[in-house]
């Protein structure tokens, strides 16, 4: 939801603790237990492939020889090589798992975005200071069963090694036939490290009334050129076998020309890292604008876009797209941080829109499909990043606006909204319908 201020308003979502307190539990095999495997690079990879890698995460890797944790410290130079010494991981040995293609992932450095590279013109050498996946950024996972994984590196068909021969800081290189504990790193997600996603809440919409422990009825809000009034009338806000249901009409209230709904948990549901999804079925024609989306809950002290917004899901009446975007300082409005986002079939039809967010990223996902990766690196780019604080949820239909507006063009008979979705909510009242909302958090 894009706001022109006055929103008065209004992954792994992982309330990733602190990432210390993954990190310590890290096991580090030492070298003399680690078991010396004499696969073929090239069989090892037609083994796994990559099916093992936790594609769309953020990982740390700690190299099995030294115990350390392996860093892409940019302070080394302009090359940042990786290095495996380091005692605790933060921004330069967190690594997203990105899906490079033909069964090869990359490692994308969180801090800065760049992709580690196997570069031969060094002998094999990993750095991170590549902006695009080519085929020296692309590696093999190999999961040894036993804790720990390897990296083939496509451009020299070798192991990646942590060879203190080299020295006690040395840069890692893709330059061993065979695996050892030079060659084993094991790995965790960052900010997790226990059993994984847990349900913290939910609302699943099972009775016959909004429940006002978790949702507020709003009312008051009158941003971006939109053309609605929002009621509390059970004519624009419903709960009735087992569904949410905001419903546009199209009569004069308030002087606006349709009527409709919207919830938010402000004050009541609001959640510090973790992932909040919900499933959606939306209405379709141009200008209407259903929204799922979060707001900082200092809005009220520090304002728009300053408290931050996620907007998980946004339409503007077309069935085969949505969009998601992050706002904030220096990056609001027709803010760069944005993407269209394809689900495998109408938005009329039912799909799961999730966010997760973490200290370090947030991803957009439809279906359980990871379809946008922005890191903090990215946003920092344009303003502060905002987003390690408590959000609150927002459930809304709009009726014309900016946004739809900008996209269809649309002045007449209402701002976004064109003559033919005016007569369709005329002659049916158009339904934004939720199944459930649900949070977790890493445990």
């Amino acid at each position: 939801m894009v706001l022109n201020f006055k929103k008065a308003m209004g992954s792994r979502w992982v309330l990733m603790a602190g990432i210390g307190g993954l990190l310590l539990g890290a096991p580090a095999c030492a070298p003399e237990a680690a078991p010396q495997f004499a696969l073929a690079p090239e069989a090892a990879a037609e083994v796994t492939q990559s099916l093992a890698a936790p594609i769309g995460q953020t990982i740390w890797l700690k190299a099995c020889l030294t115990g350390k944790f392996v860093s892409a410290d940019g302070n080394l130079g302009a090359t940042a090589p990786l290095v495996a010494d380091r005692a605790a991981a933060a921004g330069w040995e967190l690594f997203q798992i990105v899906d490079a293609g033909n069964g090869t992932i990359a490692l994308r450095v969180s801090e800065t975005g760049k992709y580690v590279s196997a570069d031969t013109n060094l002998g094999g050498q990993l750095v991170a200071d590549r902006t695009a996946i080519g085929d020296w950024e692309r590696f093999t996972w190999v999961d040894f069963n036993n804790g720990t994984i390897g990296l083939i590196a496509k451009s020299t068909g070798k192991y990646v090694s942590t060879d203190t021969n080299r020295g006690a800081n040395a840069p890692l290189y893709a330059d061993r036939t065979t695996a050892g504990c030079w060659e084993a790193f094991s790995f965790g997600t960052a900010g997790g490290g226990g059993t994984g996603w847990k349900q913290i809440w939910s609302d699943e919409f099972d009775g016959t009334s909004v429940n006002t422990a978790n949702w507020s009825y709003i009312t008051n809000i009158h941003v971006n050129n939109e053309q609605q009034q929002y009621t509390t009338s059970a004519n624009n806000v419903q709960v009735s076998n087992g569904t949410l249901k905001l419903i546009a009409r199209r009569e004069t209230n308030n002087g606006y020309p349709f009527t409709s709904g919207r919830l938010e948990s402000a004050g009541k549901r609001e959640f510090r890292h973790g992932a909040i999804e919900a499933r959606l079925k939306m209405p379709v024609g141009p200008g209407l604008w259903p929204a799922f989306w979060l707001l900082g809950n200092d809005i009220g002290t520090v304002g728009w876009p300053a408290c931050g917004e996620l907007d998980i899901m946004e339409n503007v009446g077309y069935a085969d797209w949505t969009s998601g975007a992050l706002h904030g300082p220096g990056y609001s409005g027709n803010t760069p941080i944005n993407g269209r986002f394809y689900p495998n079939s109408s938005v009329a039809n039912w799909h799961t829109y999730r966010t997760e967010y973490s200290p370090t990223d947030i991803k957009w996902f439809i279906d359980g499909v990871l379809v946008k990766t922005t890191l903090k690196s990215e946003v920092t780019r344009y303003g502060n990043w905002v987003y390690d604080k408590p959000l609150y949820i927002i459930l809304n239909l709009a009726v014309g606006g900016d946004y739809p507006a900008g996209v269809n063009g649309a002045s007449q008979p209402y701002h976004g909204v064109p003559q033919a979705t005016a007569d369709l909510i005329a002659r049916t009242p158009q339904v934004f319908e939720v199944d459930w909302v649900r949070v977790y958090q890493w445990q």
